[in-house]
This record gives structure tokens, C-alpha cells and sequence, in this order.
């Protein structure tokens, strides 16, 4: 009833509901364009933060420190995204990555939020820890 009242009154109203349902459909995948964008960036740099972890991690157990920094580096670069903290000691290592995005849509209206960070840290553990049970400790009283 309603629209054949709109079809009879006044020819070209359908093409500007048309337009607006499109206008209306485009910000909405616009939109949904960037936030998928989001998550894809944040799993990105927690996979890297991860494997760098990891990475240093194995080098400190293998007593390998002076390619650290370098390893790091190109792991970060093979997955775009850049090293924002590195602190390793004896047995922690604790790394934070970043990734700058590019938005369509929230960029607009949200102008702070461009950079996506991971943390991740791991514990070293050596094979002569307690916690193996691989080498004997005596004590020795004299």
C-alpha cells in the first residue's frame, strides 16, 4: 500500500532509497573492512612477538648472544612490523612489537588509534634447572 502510494505520487524516489541503501551498505563494509583489518594486525604481531621471543630464547640457551639483535630484526621485517622493546636476561626474555595500520573508514573519526602492539615474554629454562632432575647436586659440609 505504502509504496505504491510512493510509486503513484512521485516519479524518482526510488533512486535516491537506492542510493542511500548503497551509501548506507558501502560505510558499513567500509567499516567492517577496517576492523577486520584490526584483527588481522594483532595476530600478526603476537605470532612475531612470539617467534621472537622464542628465537631469543633459544639462542640464550645455546649460549649464541651476538646474533640476537640481528635475528630479531629480520624476523620483525619478513612480517612488517617493528621491534618496540627487547629486554632478555639468564632466564626471561620479554619483547614488544608494533604495526602502524591504514584505515579506510576509523581513521576519521578515531585519529590516535593507527598502531597495533604484542607483548610476549618466555622463560629459559636451562637443562641443568631443578626442575629436570638432569644434574645431581650434592652439599658438602666441612
Amino acid at each position: 500500500m505504502f509504496l505504491k502510494k510512493i510509486k503513484s505520487n512521485s516519479n524518482g524516489n526510488i533512486s535516491f532509497l537506492a542510493l542511500t541503501v548503497v551509501l548506507i551498505f558501502s560505510f558499513l563494509f567500509m567499516l567492517l573492512f577496517d576492523i577486520s583489518q584490526i584483527f588481522v594486525a594483532r595476530e600478526v604481531t603476537k605470532n612475531t612477538a612470539d617467534s621472537i621471543a622464542l628465537s631469543i630464547a633459544q639462542d640464550l640457551l645455546f649460549f649464541e648472544e651476538n646474533k640476537i639483535n640481528q635475528k630479531a630484526k629480520e624476523l620483525a621485517i619478513e612480517s612488517g612490523c617493528s621491534i618496540s622493546d627487547i629486554k632478555y636476561d639468564y632466564d626471561v626474555v620479554r619483547v614488544e612489537v608494533s604495526k602502524e595500520l591504514k584505515y579506510i573508514f576509523i581513521d576519521k573519526f578515531f585519529p590516535g588509534y593507527k598502531i597495533i602492539k604484542s607483548f610476549s615474554k618466555t622463560q629459559v629454562i636451562f637443562p641443568w634447572d631443578d626442575k629436570f632432575s638432569y644434574l645431581k647436586s650434592y652439599k658438602f659440609s666441612y
